[in-house]
């Protein structure tokens, strides 16, 4: 019995218990239920939070970004203008304060350019100023006498924002400033000082220019004789004079040359070390040229000169030479000296070297090596004659040696590019064929070493294409200057082309 009643006992509580855990149950039930939808409202709060935020982040990165945009195509506008300033430096300040306007009124800044908007150009903030830049103060020095830099400001103000109006913001502005200046450049001058550099001053080009320019060739004799001092030989008159003997003797008898002194026949002294009356005299009597050209057998100074300039043109032959106005010496001369006052008065740190390629070994020959003193460089120049050292042309050893100088002295961070200029052809090393390979060789080792060459071609016997060549293999520019009929056709023109060399300066911006 008590076994039973022990179980009915228990089933009692255990029934008991049901209905307890039944009520837990319940609650608990109730208790999710309510929580969750506590939590359903916390994560739509929560979700709106976010939500406002993200779009303050977003409205906030479209701004900055904006503005991003706009500051970098303002620095882009500027830095283009400045570039373009500078290259039309060369035609006057107000070429190039129009010029860096124009770039800059091209470019977009806050998704519009200048040029095409319709309303808001008063917003924008446009400056230039012109001078020279001090690479050792790194400082911009106003200057409005041939400057060869130009400082150029901008700022664009009322560009809007999109979402800083939120916070008060409506607009704002950019700015920038750029300075753009020439790049310094080492350049090798590499010419031909050949004894056909005389050519055009000789009687020869009578027959080759035509019987129109006889007075100019006579002319320009005489002013060659002038610039001699107008020496005085015996009875010589500068008109030659008709002397039909064949003897020596008597033809300088009548010229003044050999006459009797106290009973002693005595002669005028020849006045160079090289050369002799015998061999003037000779060279009237035989010379093809001066038959074409009406000359044979007359003598005087005109024919004296041009047996100067043709038959002895070394300096060691006749060394006053470099002092005349012989062409097309002379007009190379004058176009270098206009070369080198240009690079003098536009102060732009240019270093020049001045290469020949006549020199007494046949190769070439290094006269100046690179300098800032343009003067010196120059005075060398016009004390150079025509077949100075020799009366070959050896282009490629010109190439190599003005290659070899830059090698040896040329500046980091300077552009270098060798002129490389001609009347003739190449004829060294041992004959025409070779020589042109060889200068076409030495073009190519230019090219690799990233020296560009700017070659002329100066009258109708130059090898154009070999001149061409040249500056297509090292990317340089070829000028050929056809001489035509007279000197007066490629003067002017040889001129151009040194200006346009002096002019054709590379860029860089520099702040």
């Amino acid at each position: 019995m008590a076994t039973g009643h022990f179980s009915l006992s228990f089933h009692q509580k255990d029934r008991k218990m049901d209905k307890y855990d039944v009520a837990i149950r319940a609650r608990e039930t109730r208790l999710k239920r309510t929580g969750a939808r506590s939590r359903r409202g916390a994560v739509v709060v929560l979700a709106a939070i976010l939500m406002v935020v993200m779009v303050a982040v977003l409205a906030f990165s479209i701004d900055l970004g904006y503005i991003a945009t706009a500051r970098t195509e303002i620095h882009r506008a500027v830095d283009a203008a400045a570039l373009a300033g500078a290259g039309s430096l060369v035609d006057g300040q107000m070429a190039a304060e129009d010029a860096a306007l124009e770039v800059f009124s091209a470019n977009p800044i806050g998704g519009k350019a200048l040029k095409d908007r319709t309303s808001g150009a008063e917003n924008v903030v446009f400056e230039t100023e012109v001078g020279h830049w001090n690479p050792a103060s790194r400082t911009f020095v106003p200057s409005t006498d041939l400057p060869s830099a130009i400082k150029v400001s901008a700022m664009q103000r009322g560009l809007p924002l999109f979402f800083g109006r939120i916070f008060d913001r409506q607009e704002f502005q950019v700015q920038s400033e750029a300075i753009a200046r020439y790049l310094p450049r080492d350049i090798i001058l590499t010419l031909d000082f050949s004894a056909s550099m005389n050519d055009d001053s000789e009687l020869r080009r009578i027959s080759e220019f035509g019987q129109g320019e006889r007075s100019t060739i006579e002319s320009g004799l005489l002013r060659i004789y002038q610039d001699l001092g107008s020496p005085v030989y015996g009875t010589m008159q500068f008109t030659p004079q008709l002397i039909t003997s064949t003897n020596v003797n008597t033809i300088k008898q009548t010229l003044g040359l050999r006459y009797k002194n106290k009973n002693k026949w005595v002669e005028t002294p020849y006045p160079y070390p090289s050369g002799s009356w015998d061999a003037y005299i000779d060279y009237v009597r035989t010379s093809s040229y001066l038959n074409s050209a009406g000359y044979r057998n007359k003598y005087g100074y005109m024919t004296l000169i041009n047996y100067w300039l043709e038959q002895q043109p070394k300096y060691n032959q006749t060394p006053d030479l470099w002092k005349v106005s012989a062409q097309p010496v002379q007009a190379v001369k004058d176009a270098v000296t206009i070369f080198m006052n240009y690079i003098q008065a536009v102060d732009c740190e240019d270093h020049v070297s001045l290469v020949i390629y006549n020199s007494p070994s046949q190769t070439a020959l290094t006269e100046h090596a690179l300098t800032a003193d343009v003067d010196e460089v120059a005075d060398t120049i016009n004390r150079r004659q025509a077949g100075h050292y020799d009366q070959m042309t050896n282009i490629g050893a010109g190439i190599r040696e003005a290659r070899l100088e830059l090698d040896r002295n040329a500046r980091i961070g300077a552009f270098k590019m060798i002129v490389l200029m001609t009347d003739g052809q190449a004829n060294l090393p041992s004959n025409t064929t070779r020589a042109r390979q060889y200068t076409i060789e030495q073009a190519e080792l230019a090219a690799q070493s990233g020296y560009p060459v700017v070659t002329i071609s100066l009258g109708h016997a130059a090898d154009k294409s070999l001149m061409q060549q040249v500056a297509d293999i090292t990317k340089g520019v070829h000028f050929n200057i056809d001489a035509g009929q007279n000197v007066e056709d490629y003067e002017e023109e040889l001129l151009e082309v040194f200006r346009q060399i002096a002019d054709d300066r590379p860029l860089i911006l520099v702040q």
